[in-house]
């Protein structure tokens, strides 16, 4: 079956603007790309691949070459076994789906060669015949489509999925011999096996076209001073007012994390049990808590709420302010909500940062809480929790906050912190609780030439007892 080319279909359509040739706006680089993925075949005439996998920096029209992808399936593409037309494409999050509809329109309105076949209706455009459609849903709804078959599937934003829930539900029908994933990706927070991209990174797959940019800025941003691309100028400016661990997975393509990162990344991946969101209290279990209540600017006040098991320290809770007021934060209803969740779980008391020492005493009180000033500073309680990460004796929650936090952690000197410009309010209250688990640490202290914990009688030892 005679296919036309991916830039032929492309030739005579226009970009956004209603103006400009459509195929100006496509970078060399990038028709090679549909050129190899699109339109390489097998001696039977089915698509040699049967997956794409596509990565660069931010900027760089990863969504717009697979949106564009998504339309030369249904208007061109002529389906083996007149099977039908039926595009998927699925973003992370009801946003990116929106952002992803928004330009498949624009594109077909500007264009009306393409709009006089089609039928636009909520988040389906539909062929006039019948014959095919594109639907775009977050990634959370197409779970739903389990044992769809399809022509082209799009996953936008690979690196969010960190298990094959999706993949599953939208597995290849190998009844189709012309059925084409097609994924759009940066690198991923995570690392280890199980993660769908890194699995697919490390794949030696014949049917697997891969076309990855990453390392320094020129090599991750082909596009760059290109006439619809990113200036340095404009890579710059985001390098000074992104973390540097954001920066290089979102500029770099390389997976985030700050070179002087205060833990590493893959231990606490490994401590996260996946799909763990909240353990409900247990009439069985000794419960402690801690929380960070800086919730001023872009902070969230935060709750933790932890259980030991075997020497295991065990995270059960993690819960912010919520909603803020006509988005102002309310100290006082924070400490109402979290008191609420405090007595779910039997805890009389709980243990904060120094913040604000004297007024969180008096709020608690309130509510029946004993409310304790942590010993240890966020720094100490940081290094005290490294040993528990990295002996595997942290269970920690499946919670995306609480992952960037931790990576983003950086050692400044003596101390540990967060970077500039981010937030370490789930990490602080979550290492907080778990370190409070292992007994009392009222007289500890901390060697931070070696990171080890001083016994109480080490300190005699060293006369600061």
């Amino acid at each position: 079956m005679s296919q036309i080319h991916p830039l032929t279909f492309f030739r005579p359509l226009r970009w956004v603007d209603g103006q400009t040739p459509l195929t100006d706006t496509i970078e060399p680089y990038r028709q090679s790309i549909f050129t190899k993925a699109l339109y390489t075949f097998r001696p039977d005439g089915t698509p040699l691949y049967r997956r794409v996998l596509t990565g660069r920096a931010k900027k760089t029209f990863k969504t717009t070459d697979a949106v564009l992808a998504a339309l030369y399936k249904l208007f061109a593409w002529q389906a083996a076994g007149a099977k039908g037309n039926q595009v998927y494409i699925v973003a992370s999050d009801l946003a990116q789906a929106n952002d992803d509809l928004d330009l498949t329109k624009k594109l077909i309105r500007c264009n009306p060669i393409l709009y006089g076949l089609v039928v636009l209706k909520n988040n389906i455009i539909e062929l006039n015949d019948g014959t095919g459609f594109i639907e775009i849903l977050p990634s959370r709804d197409a779970q739903s489509l389990h044992g769809k078959t399809y022509l082209f599937l799009v996953v936008d934003e690979l690196h969010t999925q960190k298990d094959y829930k999706l993949l599953e539900a939208l597995e290849l029908d190998r009844t189709r011999p012309d059925a084409v994933q097609w994924f759009a990706s940066y690198a991923s927070m995570y690392r280890h096996k199980g993660v769908p991209l890194v699995d697919i990174q490390r794949q030696d797959d014949p049917r697997l076209f891969v076309s990855w940019y990453a390392g320094t800025i020129e090599e991750a941003c082909p596009s760059l001073n290109t006439p619809y691309g990113p200036t340095m100028e404009d890579i710059e400016d985001a390098k000074r007012s992104l973390p540097s661990w954001i920066f290089r997975r979102l500029y770099l393509n390389l997976p985030g994390q700050p070179d002087d990162a205060a833990f590493d990344a893959e231990r606490v991946e490994e401590a996260i049990v996946a799909n763990r969101i909240v353990l409900p209290p247990q009439p069985t279990l000794v419960y402690t808590a801690f929380c960070d209540l800086s919730g001023g600017g872009g902070d969230d006040a935060t709750l933790a709420i932890a259980h030991e098991t075997n020497g295991i320290a065990v995270l059960d809770l993690l819960s912010d302010q919520g909603a803020r007021t006509n988005g102002t934060f309310s100290p006082e209803q924070a400490v109402e909500k979290f008191a609420h969740t405090l007595k779910a779980y039997r805890c009389t008391s709980v243990t904060g940062d120094r913040y604000a020492a004297q007024w969180p005493v008096q709020a608690f009180q309130k509510h029946g809480i004993d409310y304790r000033p942590a010993e240890l500073n966020r720094s100490q309680l940081y290094a005290a929790f490294e040993p528990l990460l990295n002996s595997g004796k942290a269970e920690l929650l499946d919670h995306p906050k609480l992952l960037q936090q931790l990576i983003g952690l950086i050692r400044k000197g003596e101390k540990i912190d967060h970077a500039s410009g981010d937030h370490d309010d789930h990490a602080n209250a979550a290492a907080g609780v778990l370190v409070l688990t292992q007994g009392d640490h009222s007289a500890w202290a901390i060697n931070f030439m070696t990171g080890a914990i001083l016994t109480p009688q080490e300190l005699w030892k060293r006369g600061l007892d």
